[in-house]
């Protein structure tokens, strides 16, 4: 720690430290034996792969800039487990006193890292002077202890969440730790209790992530959360390139088979991304080796073979951060068709708000969000004064037991075409809350005379109770006499003039039969989620939120099963699909009839000088939940004035 003005500042390692330790660990790579896979017993420092040498640098690189946690997004079969394992051995080794952890998804895995580690530390020469392993030299099942009176404890994750989940690092404060293979993780719990044991000022404090990717998941969460964070975290990718030795010779037979036809199209946009992302070249050897690994089917004699990628395999050996992630089922959204949308259409501009309820519903405020974290409601375009919006809402564990947000999504019509202008998404509400925040959004949105807002709610699990909370919340504001003057001097006795329910029935259906709103089943899904890919694709929908777009990448299908992992949420996405299908099914035939298409709504936003006004009024949120205290004044006033001019004190 260094003192500016008094106060305590954090300081990474200086140049002389991390040049003097760097070169150490290189000189113990020198000594070290590891059997590897493919040569057998080896000498570690002589066989090292670009990949392991970009792991390296960037290790001591984070450390030099007082970054202590390390994030690597790796393909197969690059030795990066075992280098980190080796660097684990020599960071304890050269610091008295530190307890170090090694985690693993699995008991075996576990134990096969422990057996490795305590023969790689025998192994050393006696000339490095290495500490060695105290006791019988081979340490116990769960820790070693070397004679320096540093710990290396062995622990397993587990692949899914327990009742012991918690107890993973309780009571044990570490300063060093290797968490390998998070993908396989399913044991968020476990994790969190775990890193609360991580000290936050040691100096030499080193954690290090390390897993591919295998879909969207617990790690692919962790991940965007270090990318989000580059003072504290440092993320390295490291795409399957990175092996020299993952190369086909020109003069081997394969070479003839995989490497003699140019790069395809997609092959081209791969190969160029490498180049501008990472500043690697793939050589024509290279390309020979990775279209013989993912589809060995495709060759030169046999072009006619050619199959779509297969999903895993491009997972297992990525050529970008991107296409790691990729879903282990059928992705649900094109990628280029989400990639297209966030160039065209994805804003980072928005107003955003965060709400705070009261006893009753008048007395709930909004305000302005102070920071991300707090935000609720984005707005990207407020209401018209002609608009027609719909809302679809999703509340937190409805049509999806996994989702814990409770998402809305505004979208004004046209005859061709949606656009997202508001979404909402927080995980803290009741129901009744919830009732009172869509009610307020709606009554917003509906402010006009001449707007009209609609709204589909997803009954299962708490929507129901929602939907009772609304008509509970209507029948309160006309029939509550002791509440319609707050209320009415707040705008809010009106809120429901322009609000139209859905009403649902059966597409095979030849008679009545209705029900309000949407209770969503295998068959219903598909429905809803098929629409939403096509308007998806074919550019009438416009989506403004790069965390729908986010939760739609994380989408796949399996079989009648639509939706996201466990570990990740479709509750924006579900929220959007409804609104579209309300769209699609009742109100665009409407807009079609009327002509309003997007480019006829813009020829009418040329208002007059009182238009604007008005609509500058109607059009901040502060202001429709605000009182009217201005306008009370204004009648005070013309009243005392009336008052004093014709009442019979008057004076001249």
């Amino acid at each position: 720690m260094q003192q500016t003005n008094g106060v305590r500042v954090a300081a990474g390692w200086s140049k002389q430290k991390r040049d003097r330790v760097e070169k150490a660990f290189y000189q113990f790579l020198d000594k070290t034996s590891v059997n590897s896979k493919d040569k057998g017993r080896i000498c570690l420092g002589e066989h090292l792969y670009d990949g392991q040498m970009q792991f390296i640098t960037a290790v001591f690189d984070a450390l030099e800039a007082d970054i202590h946690h390390i994030y690597c997004l790796k393909s197969r079969q690059l030795g990066i487990s075992t280098i980190v394992r080796a660097l684990i051995a020599f960071y304890v080794g050269i610091h008295d006193g530190l307890k170090g952890a090694l985690i693993f998804d699995t008991s075996p895995h576990k134990e096969s890292a422990r057996k490795e580690l305590v023969t790689l530390i025998k192994n050393l020469p006696r000339s490095l002077r290495f500490p060695e392993v105290q006791g019988t030299g081979s340490g116990n099942r769960e820790s070693l202890t070397l004679m320096n009176e540093s710990v290396i404890l062995f622990m397993s994750a587990g692949v899914k969440e327990s009742k012991s989940s918690g107890t993973l690092g309780r009571s044990e404060g570490l300063t060093v730790a290797h968490l390998s293979e998070l993908c396989s993780y399913e044991n968020p719990t476990g994790i969190k209790a775990l890193e609360q044991s991580f000290s936050d000022e040691h100096p030499d404090r080193l954690y290090i992530y390390e897993s591919t990717a295998r879909g969207y998941n617990m790690w692919k969460t962790m991940w965007d959360k270090a990318k989000a964070d580059p003072h504290h975290c440092k993320c390295l990718f490291l795409g399957w390139f990175s092996k020299p030795s993952q190369s086909i010779p020109q003069e081997h037979a394969d070479f003839q088979l995989y490497g003699l036809a140019p790069p395809t199209t997609e092959e081209a946009v791969r190969i160029k991304a490498v180049r501008d992302q990472y500043g690697h070249v793939i050589t024509p050897e290279q390309l020979a080796w990775i279209r013989k690994k993912v589809n060995p089917e495709v060759n030169a004699e046999n072009d006619s073979a050619v199959e779509e990628d297969d999903t895993i395999m491009l997972a297992e050996q990525a050529w970008t951060e991107e296409e790691a992630w990729q879903q282990t089922g059928s992705v649900f959204f094109a990628g280029a068709d989400l990639t297209d949308m966030t160039n065209k259409h994805v804003s980072r501009k928005f107003k955003s708000f965060m709400f705070l309820a009261g006893e009753e519903f008048a007395d709930m405020k909004i305000y302005r969000s102070e920071n991300p974290r707090s935000t609720e409601l984005k707005v990207w375009e407020e209401p018209a004064p002609e608009g027609v919006y719909v809302a679809g809402v999703d509340p937190a564990y409805g049509e999806n037991e996994n989702n814990c947000n409770s998402a809305i999504q505004i979208l004004r019509c046209y005859a061709d075409g949606v656009d997202q202008v508001a979404e909402y998404a927080w995980p803290l509400q009741t129901t009744r809350h919830l009732a009172w925040t869509l009610a307020a959004i709606l009554g917003w949105y509906g402010a006009s005379p001449r707007a009209v807002i609609r709204y589909i709610l997803e009954l299962n699990g708490p929507g129901t109770a929602v939907y009772n909370e609304i008509k509970a919340l209507k029948f309160y504001i006309e029939n509550a006499t002791y509440v319609q003057k707050p209320l009415e001097e707040r705008g809010l006795m009106n809120l429901f003039q322009n609000v139209k329910t859905y009403i649902y029935t059966r597409p095979d259906s030849m008679g009545p039969g209705y029900n309000y709103h949407w209770l969503t089943n295998t068959r219903l899904k598909i429905t809803i989620m098929e629409q939403l890919r096509d308007i998806a694709s074919n550019g009438k929908l416009r989506i403004r939120s790069m965390d729908l777009i986010e939760e739609m990448r994380s989408i796949s299908r399996e079989g009648d099963s639509i939706g996201a992992p466990s570990s990740m949420r479709d509750d924006r996405a579900v929220a959007m699909a409804l609104a579209n299908y309300y769209w699609m099914t009742k109100i665009r035939q409407g807009l079609i009839g009327e002509r309003r298409t997007r480019a006829a709504e813009e020829s009418r936003q040329r208002l007059s000088i009182v238009d604007q006004v008005t609509l500058f009024n109607q059009n901040s949120l502060e202001t429709f939940f605000a009182a009217k205290q201005a306008g009370r004044r204004q009648v005070a006033i013309a009243a005392n004035r009336a008052a004093w001019r014709y009442g019979t004190g008057r004076r001249y």
